[in-house]
């Protein structure tokens, strides 16, 4: 089971990692790390990690206590589906929640009936219409249901492109033929600047995403739907907001309005964070985002060039990115029992990129490594 791989220590004291040789323009290439990524390393491929991978050595692992009338196209660029593979997952359903056309203005956020635009998506990237009503009334709490969170500078195309991806590589790994839901959360990450001022808009952004997103978790939980979460960079950073709000903490001065959920029990995938490293713990500001983690698996980098200069980005002057520091001190999850944690530094292998296809297509093992949240959100510790 899971459940059984899980290891609980108390990390009371930050790991230190030892810097490869930089040269001192590095903060301008860490800046562009957030900001523009040569294309190629998100561009969609036919490659894909082998099913038949042999077994990673996991003695670095750390486990802390801490988804019409009128069809669009497909997507250019995105390899089709192997047939043998396709039949597999014919039960699988996918969706896209669009938030790019709301306000991401906290004070005036609509947090009682957020606009979001809701299509259907096929696995080519098609999209049929759909609506709000539609998504919440096909929640089936015999499946899980997984919400991917994309980073920064993905345009409304790319973000489609990347989260089938992802998926794909979820499903080329997957130990089950549980079927799922698979949602794509497109946020306003157009690259609209340049420079800084494209991340800081970027990062306060987050704070909106993480209240729409929050709303979203809310209605999950009440019909008792299974859910996951997997957040790239700053998809991570939106990903843990959302938790600590729907926990009932706030976020750029406010809340979703509504009772507080606590032990929602999500389980959560962590690739590159671009948060504070302090952020979820005891006195952090998404501090109540444990209070509705079930699990958590996280990759991280101590390499990773553009996380390396975090602070740039942060009102603190000696913040740490947490994927870049991995994990530290965390607060308890809902019950008081520590959060349980399965890390890896991936800097190996992924070397001073932020880059997320880099996590799946090399032996990091992403793709395994996220692929057990379908399964294990169906069983809570």
């Amino acid at each position: 089971m899971f459940a059984a791989t899980w290891i609980l220590i108390t990390i009371m004291t930050a790991t230190v990692h030892a810097e490869p040789s930089q040269t001192p323009s590095e903060w301008t290439d860490a800046a562009n790390g957030f900001l523009p990524t040569p294309s190629s390393l998100f561009e969609t491929t036919a490659k894909t990690v082998a099913h038949s991978e042999t077994t990673p050595d996991f003695e670095d692992d750390i486990a802390v206590s801490i988804e019409s009338s009128q069809i669009v196209p497909a997507i250019p660029g995105m390899p089709a589906m192997p047939q043998s593979l396709s039949a597999d997952l014919r039960c699988d359903r996918f969706w896209l929640i669009n938030t790019r056309h709301i306000t991401c203005n906290t004070c005036r956020m609509n947090l009682s009936q957020p606009n979001f635009r809701i299509d259907r998506l096929d696995r080519c990237g098609r999209r049929s219409p759909s609506n709000l009503d539609d998504y919440l009334s096909s929640m089936d709490s015999s499946r899980p249901r997984i919400i991917y969170v994309h980073g920064n500078r993905r345009d409304a195309q790319t973000a489609i492109k990347q989260g089938l991806f992802v998926y794909q590589q979820l499903a080329r790994n997957r130990v089950t033929d549980q079927p799922m839901d698979w949602v794509i959360w497109s946020w306003p990450s157009d690259a609209n600047s340049i420079f800084l001022s494209d991340v800081r808009d970027k990062a306060q952004r987050t704070n909106s995403q993480g209240l729409y997103l929050a709303w979203l978790l809310r209605e999950h939980t009440l019909r008792s739907q299974p859910s996951g979460l997997i957040g790239f960079s700053f998809g991570g950073r939106i990903v843990s907001g959302s938790l600590h709000a729907l926990a009932g903490g706030s976020l750029g001065r406010r809340t979703i309005g509504e009772p507080a959920i606590t032990g929602a029990n999500i389980d959560v995938g962590l690739l590159a964070p671009a948060v504070d490293s302090t952020w979820m713990s005891s006195g952090g500001y998404h501090r109540l985002a444990t209070q509705n983690i079930n699990r958590m698996v996280m990759l991280y980098n101590h390499r990773d060039i553009a996380l390396k200069y975090f602070k740039l980005i942060s009102t603190t002057p000696d913040a740490q990115a947490l994927g870049y520091t991995g994990p530290r001190c965390f607060a308890p999850r809902h019950d008081g029992t520590p959060l349980p944690i399965r890390a890896r530094d991936c800097a190996q292998t992924v070397g001073n990129h932020h880059s997320e296809k880099r996590y799946y297509e090399h032996t990091c093992y992403a793709g395994r490594e996220m692929a057990s949240l379908i399964d294990s959100v169906m069983h809570v510790d």
